[in-house]
């Protein structure tokens, strides 16, 4: 568990809290906080899933989405805060493989809450952000969540610009074969699977971000709600160009 907290006024973001100030910290409402939840061990999970409930007082049901790894991306608001869910791209994720990893969270009026099984490189980058500079926190915690849905998403473009490399080297191939092969076959099946996961995911979490993005959550400002337009704009490209690949890739057999 990591522990971000920007005071206001303060030029830089404090780390090295502990769980126990917490209680003292969210009765500040100057105080903008984030809690991540790195959860890789049973041990850390149990820690986290004590503190989402006996701090947080979260509702029980979204602590046990936040312990699940196979959940649609979705957001739901209660009237404290939101609970939200998106799927970030893994490392390993190519054209051939499209696989997601879960960010489970939760947005209040001073505070973010990420909570994850595997590491992100978004949240690992935001994290150097905010050392660096108090920007985003100064701006809210909403603004912050932004940035970290802003940072998730543009890491599935270069997976997008691989679907389209390896859509034309397979019209190559199918170009140049002068018989039918199994393996080109086969490499088709998988991008066709493959495209269908990136625009599955894609659409779910356009929902997700539409709704935060045109003011269905009173925690979300209209000053900030543009960021999560932006976001879900290009959201929306990488969902089209997904379109477009299934009818491309459909094309091939």
């Amino acid at each position: 568990m990591e522990i971000f907290v920007h005071r206001a006024g303060a030029e830089e973001v404090e780390t090295g809290f502990e769980a126990k100030d917490l209680p003292e910290l969210l009765a500040d409402s100057t105080n903008v906080i984030w809690v991540d939840f790195y959860v890789p061990t049973e041990a850390e999970r149990i820690e986290a899933d004590w503190v989402l409930e006996n701090i947080f007082k979260f509702h029980y049901l979204t602590v046990e989405d936040a312990r699940e790894t196979r959940n649609q991306p979705k957001v739901e608001g209660f009237p404290d805060y939101l609970f939200f869910i998106v799927h970030g791209v893994k490392n390993e994720t190519n054209s051939a493989n499209f696989v997601t990893k879960e960010l489970d969270g939760y947005l209040g009026k001073n505070f973010v809450v990420t909570y994850h099984h595997e590491e992100f490189r978004s949240i690992d980058k935001v994290k150097r952000h905010i050392s660096e500079s108090s920007y985003s926190c100064q701006r809210g915690a909403a603004y912050l969540l932004h940035q970290i849905l802003d940072e998730l998403v543009d890491l599935y473009m270069p997976v997008v610009d691989d679907f389209d490399l390896s859509i034309n080297e397979l019209e190559d191939r199918i170009f140049r074969m002068k018989r039918a092969s199994n393996k080109v076959l086969e490499d088709i099946m998988n991008l066709k699977r493959a495209v269908a996961r990136l625009k599955r995911i894609s659409s779910k979490q356009l929902e997700v971000l539409y709704k935060m993005a045109h003011g269905q959550f009173p925690l979300i400002d209209e000053k900030t709600q543009p960021f999560y337009r932006d976001v879900h704009d290009h959201l929306q490209r990488i969902s089209d160009l997904a379109e477009n690949y299934r009818d491309l890739v459909s094309g091939l057999l």
